[in-house]
């Protein structure tokens, strides 16, 4: 079985769990959860296509994007 990963694919994240994309829940898929803890996501810290909270953005090393104006 093949596990798909997104954690390899971003630089700069510290010491960040791999995110496991087949056992994510629907929540998470949509960007409204964190990958990791299952929080409430920021749209200012994605992650691959997915979104996490600013907890686990603090502690992975997530960058924030620029709010659009």
């Amino acid at each position: 079985m093949t596990t798909r990963s997104t954690t390899p694919h971003l630089p700069g994240l510290v010491d960040a769990p791999t995110i496991n994309l087949d056992t994510l829940t629907d929540r998470q898929h949509a960007g409204t959860s964190c990958p990791w803890c299952a929080g409430t996501a920021s749209p200012q810290y994605p992650v691959g296509g997915l979104r996490a909270c600013e907890c686990c953005a603090a502690m992975y090393g997530v960058q924030p994007v620029e709010a659009d104006r």
